[in-house]
């Protein structure tokens, strides 16, 4: 008996160890945590922030070897080739946060793509019951009642087919973030406090900030220095090479500026209006669910059918689909604006990506 007792405290031991194992290996991510997980095992990241290092530590190599030169062109182009490395590593950075935010709210829309078709093959299981009822009685034909077991077999196979798909996703998306987990829980954004910033402040930081600028002044101003060269003792043919080259640098630096401008113009427009959408949306739901509530008090009351009720509730939840689909396109815009300005990206607090 005592050995009997002892085999079922292992066994019971054992049932709970399996068991907490299964439960570590769910892994529940935000996504804050997503971004910081992306960013972390990202090779292609690693290879330009170990090139910036390098980069730094040629810098400063150049530095030092220009203590006794005092060259100042020497000292633009290791500056030049300084923010060469960290333009590039900013853009890796920034496309790689704007990657895994694009995956993470695909992932919530489709988590919610699942839910409806779920309703909806509920809702036409119903209507095909009641076809059949109906054609039984002769209420209708069997083209009518072909029509609804056509329209079940359309919704078994797209359920079927957003499952597949969803996961599909979710082992791309444990690739981009480095996770080994056998299963993610993805959890839901909240919906975001809109980032009020005018236009005219979002155009001035963008340029203030702006690498490309600053690598456009710094070619600007090598091209004046060997410009000024030349004029002492170069041939007039390489005279007039560098004059070219100088105008040249002018036009290119005024042409990053303008593309600047235009760039954060565009993108500022396309952030104010998916503001719009998101708020309009919104109201949407809310019509959406206060319609359900009074449909769900009605078939409470006997007044209308359980498939009057499903219809109304697949509305909602499609409406929902369209609110969280205008949050995501939110989070992505807000995202490509301050990517646009050179303000830190991938950090989020409250569903926000928060300013240097």
């Amino acid at each position: 008996m005592k050995k009997l007792t002892t085999l079922m405290i292992l066994f019971l031991l054992l049932s709970f160890t399996t068991l907490a194992a299964q439960g570590a290996d769910v892994r529940s991510l935000d996504l804050q945590l997503a971004v910081e997980l992306a960013v972390k095992q990202n090779l292609n990241l690693r290879i330009e922030e170990l090139n910036l290092e390098k980069s730094k530590l040629n810098y400063e190599k150049q530095k030092a070897s220009n203590l006794l030169n005092q060259s100042r062109y020497s000292e633009l182009q290791a500056e030049y080739n300084l923010a060469v490395a960290n333009n590039n590593y900013n853009n890796v950075y920034d496309n790689l946060v704007k990657n895994t935010v694009s995956q993470y709210t695909n992932l919530l829309l489709k988590k919610l793509d699942l839910e409806i078709k779920e309703k909806n093959l509920a809702l036409e299981k119903r209507k095909l019951a009641e076809a059949r009822a109906k054609y039984n009685i002769g209420d209708i034909g069997s083209v009518e009642l072909l029509e609804q077991e056509n329209t079940y077999k359309d919704a078994q196979f797209n359920l079927e087919t957003a499952r597949d798909d969803y996961q599909q996703s979710i082992k791309e998306f444990k690739t981009l973030i480095g996770c080994k987990a056998s299963e993610l829980e993805i959890i839901d954004l909240e919906s975001p406090q809109v980032w009020e910033i005018e236009e005219k402040k979002a155009l001035n930081t963008a340029l203030k900030n702006s690498i490309e600028l600053e690598l456009k002044n710094k070619k600007l101003e090598l091209a004046r220095i060997d410009k000024k060269r030349s004029e002492v003792s170069a041939p007039k043919l390489d005279k007039q090479i560098k004059e070219i080259s100088y105008k040249v640098a002018l036009l290119q630096k005024e042409n990053s500026r303008e593309e600047i401008v235009n760039s954060t113009q565009e993108t500022y427009y396309k952030f104010k209006q998916v503001v719009k959408n998101m708020k309009l949306k919104k109201e949407r739901l809310a019509e959406a669910q206060e319609k359900y509530k009074l449909r769900k008090k009605q078939y409470d009351a006997g007044l209308i059918t359980k498939i009057d009720v499903l219809q109304y509730e697949v509305n909602m939840m499609e409406t929902k689909y369209q609110y969280h689909s205008a949050i995501s396109n939110y989070y992505l815009q807000e995202h490509s604006l301050k990517q646009t300005m050179k303000l830190e990206t991938g950090v989020f607090s409250n569903g926000n990506i928060e300013e240097k």
